[in-house]
């Protein structure tokens, strides 16, 4: 066998190792760009959210995209400043008094809302009332137990629920108006409620999407996503009130982790859309719904089947009390009613 020379020997090694430089160059090179496509591509972390928040803000799969951002209660506030608000948004400020004598300053809507109103006239909102008793119903709760708030509206029930009781608040409202109101109202709060809140300014729905918001003129509560809705024939919906939003599936948003025993849910018709976007890993971790049924919104947002949709997965339907079964579907009610998915 012919011999390699020194020269060669020589010019061999060299190019061993000018090529091992380069071959881990492309690898260190390859790892970096690895890296930085995951850090964007990742679901969004929680830096810069208040470490108090960590209980809670860590059950959520997202926290920001497509324009929106879960805003915590203790950083809320400073959240607020960054913000453009709209010159027409403001804040009547008055008592709120919660069913069981807790007091703090409450921001109502300057447009004559009629939500509003009420909550100034009697100090609270008398749908909200029955909340904290039937967070209390539920049994065997930690401390890390989850209400969720879905049409959070102008955050009256929410104020109920902090005040009235320990629980850790998670609301969706997808209103930039009522979210304007909502946010004045707990930065106004001790940090010891703010850091029971979490406000997601979306409105929840099968898939991630673009949509309108119309909101009813003096009724802050009747906000319909998608298509007008009226309550009454002669109720009015103008053009300055409606809101381009995002929705998103709140299976994408809240993970499997906590539990989540009690919800409240109210849409305008756009339930069966929610229940579309929840998927049944998250289902099984809830174990109360009160839902509202308005046949008219239900109609005109396609949504015939809601009942059997809570059943397909794994609810018993209730009236209020919890007291009697409600077999079949929604058209049996002509008038609103409320109603409780209850996972036995």
């Amino acid at each position: 066998m012919a011999q390699i020379g020194t020269k060669n020997r020589k010019r061999l090694g060299l190019s061993f190792v000018s090529l091992r430089k380069v071959y881990f160059g492309f690898i260190f090179l390859a790892i970096v760009a690895y890296n930085q496509q995951f850090r964007i591509e990742a679901p969004p972390s929680l830096i810069s959210m208040p470490e108090s928040h960590d209980s809670l803000m860590k059950h959520l799969l997202l926290t920001k995209a497509n324009g929106w951002e879960a805003m915590p209660g203790l950083g809320i506030e400073e959240m607020m400043k960054q913000e453009k608000v709209n010159e027409e948004f403001g804040c009547n400020w008055f008592e709120f008094k919660s069913t069981r004598g807790v007091t703090a300053k409450f921001c109502g809507h300057t447009n004559g809302d009629g939500v509003s109103a009420i909550v100034e006239q009697k100090g609270h909102f008398h749908h909200c009332d029955i909340l904290p008793k039937m967070w209390d119903a539920v049994p065997n709760k930690g401390n890390a137990s989850i209400y969720v708030e879905i049409g959070a509206n102008i955050g009256s029930c929410v104020m109920e629920m902090l005040l009235s009781t320990e629980a850790k608040v998670i609301a969706f409202e997808p209103n930039p108006r009522n979210q304007f109101v909502m946010k004045n109202t707990i930065a106004a709060l001790d940090k010891s409620y703010q850091e029971r809140f979490v406000l997601v300014p979306v409105a929840l729905g099968k898939e991630s999407a673009k949509n309108k918001i119309y909101t009813a003129k003096g009724n802050s509560g009747n906000s319909v996503v998608g298509k007008i809705v009226k309550d009454n024939r002669n109720q009015v919906f103008e053009e300055s009130e409606q809101y381009d939003i995002r929705v998103e599936s709140i299976s994408s948003i809240i993970s499997t982790l906590p539990d989540i025993a009690f919800i409240k849910m109210d849409a305008q018709g756009f339930e069966c859309q929610i229940l579309s976007g929840l998927d049944q890993g998250l289902a099984n971790k809830i174990r109360n719904i009160k839902f509202e049924v308005a046949k008219k919104h239900l109609r005109q947002q396609g949504c015939t089947d809601l009942l059997s949709k809570f059943r397909d997965l794994g609810f018993r339907i209730t009236d209020e009390s919890g007291r009697k079964t409600i077999e079949g579907e929604t058209n049996q009610f002509n008038r609103m009613t409320e109603l409780v998915a209850m996972r036995d």
